[in-house]
């Protein structure tokens, strides 16, 4: 039996076809996501003889909020957090979403609040998520700068992970710019790295492919990355515009590029090797991205950083640090338009606790006056 409530049409839509065309109108790592997801989500129905669009209903859709409020509890492999089981629950209903919009269904029944009333709430707030702080930015900005100095007094142009890695750490924490913008992803091949390409040193911008899926979304370079990314030009030296920004030295992936160019592999350095030979190297992704600075946290006098228990500062905590500097010094509108958020909601929901914050010192002196007219 199915949980279907009554006096509904039927139709005919398979629910595994109906996914399987809205996750290929999707791309990169949220039709990846929904993928996973969504197979769960089918697998959870056909369990319960839920085949069709036209089976979920409001209340399919308030036991499977139950189901994952119930996951939510779980200790161990098994449970998830609150937050999850929403964000599960909502890559569903953007299926349901769609299908009305193809005319699949007449509504949503995900939607409606009684189906939606079971599930957790997720309690972390705004001030929770990590933000690179001023004093944490400026301490990890000093050190890969006094280490990319340093090589180069030592080893010259031979200094070229320094150099790099100073650039990438400036680039993020400067700009705003989302990780997965300016290094590969190997989840979604268009995500392949920023190109030198892209990159308008005198004009001070770098084109990304943003969260939207435009290709032409440009950021503003601050000074703080121009410099960097100068000397990282010229020392890489490269042969083309197409060539990585921020390229990998990780040794398989180098020797996969070199037998892709058609050569042997060399018995010698392989970077030294590729760049001997104009051999254009893999982008680092964020992955290795991640991999540099959890070992740079963990070398560089960080302020409030507990690196004994695994934390480091991570890649969109220094997105998130940027919102915040320009939200304290500039409002909410400086921030959205630098962040490249498209609803000004995201912006001021990121930030909330310095609204809250703020307005709490503002009121304060309506009270203190109060208590000094008696």
């Amino acid at each position: 039996m199915t949980d279907r409530d009554s006096g509904s049409s039927r139709r005919e839509t398979p629910l595994e076809a109906a996914t399987a065309e809205f996750i290929a109108e999707r791309d990169g790592n949220y039709a990846q996501n929904l993928e996973y997801v969504l197979e769960k989500w089918t697998n959870w129905c056909a369990d319960r003889d839920i085949r069709t669009l036209d089976d979920v209903t409001p209340l399919t859709m308030r036991h499977y909020a139950s189901f994952l409020k119930r996951r939510s509890k779980l200790a161990g492999g098994d449970g998830i957090s609150a937050s999850t089981a929403r964000t599960y629950y909502n890559y569903v209903s953007a299926l349901l979403t769609w299908a009305v919009e193809v005319e699949y269904l007449h509504e949503n029944p995900a939607e409606k609040r009684r189906a939606k009333k079971p599930l957790p709430t997720a309690r972390t707030n705004s001030g929770e998520q990590q933000f690179w702080q001023p004093e944490q930015r400026h301490a990890i900005t000093n050190y890969v700068d006094e280490r990319a100095r340093e090589a180069i007094d030592e080893q010259g142009t031979d200094a070229f992970e320094a150099i790099r890695n100073r650039t990438l750490i400036t680039v993020l924490a400067y700009t705003g710019v989302r990780g997965s913008e300016v290094l590969a992803d190997y989840r979604d091949e268009r995500r392949n790295g920023l190109r030198w390409g892209d990159v308008d040193l005198e004009n001070g911008v770098i084109t990304v492919l943003g969260k939207s899926q435009n290709p032409n979304e440009e950021v503003g370079l601050t000074g703080q990355t121009i410099e960097p990314l100068q000397r990282l030009r010229t020392l890489l030296d490269s042969p083309a515009n197409s060539w990585p920004v921020f390229p990998s030295r990780h040794p398989p992936s180098l020797y996969e590029n070199i037998r892709a160019a058609g050569y042997d592999v060399p018995d010698g350095d392989p970077w030294e090797f590729m760049l001997e030979n104009g051999i254009e190297p893999p982008s680092m992704s964020t992955s290795g991205a991640r991999t540099v600075l959890k070992r740079l946290s963990s070398e560089a006098p960080i302020p409030d950083l507990d690196t004994e228990n695994g934390e480091y500062l991570t890649l969109h905590g220094a997105r998130r640090g940027v919102g915040e500097a320009l939200f304290r010094e500039h409002g909410a509108q400086r921030a959205q338009r630098t962040l490249r958020h498209a609803d000004p909601k995201t912006t001021s929901q990121m930030y909330s606790h310095i609204e809250a914050s703020e307005l709490g010192e503002a009121n304060t002196a309506v009270f203190d006056d109060e208590s000094g007219s008696h």
